[in-house]
């Protein structure tokens, strides 16, 4: 259970990074050179969730696989670069800031029904 709100911390702060560095990048839709960002998790979070599986403890003494999972940040190259130099496709970003910010909504809903479910518990 411990592990499952680490995850779900963590998936917040990338959320909230992500919105930040679309931010960034839609404020510079018109900056010469500039080159779009993006945080990726996704990949790096399935990994560590296959590793998660295959390295099962049956004991406390056991040592922990795993660890904390480091999203990184890398420049887009899935969008066309204009004669400026610069890669920013402002309706791909509002997209993406669209669709992270119900991420957002959705992992904060989820954390709260955890919280109210403990809640529960522990006050019964």
């Amino acid at each position: 259970m411990e592990n499952t709100y680490g995850l779900m911390k963590e998936a917040l702060n990338v959320s909230s990074n992500r919105a930040q560095l679309n931010a960034n990048n839609i404020a510079n839709v018109n900056t010469p050179g500039f080159k779009a960002k993006r945080i990726e998790f996704e990949s790096v979070l399935n990994n560590a969730l296959d590793q998660e599986t295959h390295l099962k403890t049956t004991s406390k003494m056991h040592m922990q696989a795993g660890g904390a999972i480091e999203p990184h940040e890398s420049v887009r190259n899935d969008t066309a670069v204009k004669e400026n130099g610069n890669n920013v496709d402002l309706d791909v970003e509002m997209l993406n800031q669209a669709q992270n910010g119900l991420n957002y909504s959705a992992l904060t809903s989820q954390l709260k029904g955890r919280y109210q479910m403990m809640s529960y518990v522990l006050n019964h």
